[in-house]
């Protein structure tokens, strides 16, 4: 379980969860029940504990921040809809459901686990080479679970 003490800025006000249920089904996807909690209660959550760190790929500590995206097209928010095609850069099995303040998206990565995704951090403007040699935006594991990304906020 995540840590609940952490502290709402602003939000978008409560959704019905057929609304994110509908977004699954459309999307052929299932999100964490934490995650679904949180967003029916705070659509488009803004924490004031927005920051987390990850380890890039050379090692080193980066920081990054996060913006929940908003289900419905609420006035002054990115909304998730708008984040799910990266066109042929992209990587299947990712559904992005925030921003940084770089334009970069943190999503759920279910490529090895469809029942408990691990977070990510997928860069916008770097890329890498997948086993085929095609250009992919480059990805980063932030987390194991959303629970743990909560718990990293600070």
């Amino acid at each position: 379980m995540y840590n609940q003490n952490l502290n709402v800025m602003y939000d978008f006000g409560q959704i019905d969860v057929k609304v994110i249920e509908n977004f699954e089904q459309n999307n052929g996807t299932t999100f964490p029940s934490t995650y679904k909690k949180l967003i029916t209660s705070h659509n488009g959550v803004q924490f004031i504990e927005n920051s987390f760190e990850y380890t890039d790929s050379d090692k080193d500590i980066g920081e990054s921040s996060i913006a929940f995206c908003s289900f419905g097209e609420v006035t002054g928010s990115d909304y998730i809809e708008n984040f799910q095609d990266h066109d042929i850069y992209g990587h299947d099995g990712v559904v992005v459901f925030g921003l940084n303040g770089c334009g970069d998206y943190i999503g759920f990565d279910y490529r090895s686990n469809v029942n408990n995704p691990k977070v990510v951090l997928m860069f916008h403007d770097q890329y890498i080479k997948d086993q085929y040699g095609q250009p992919k935006l480059k990805l980063l594991e932030v987390s194991n679970s959303f629970d743990d990304f909560l718990n990293s906020l600070r």
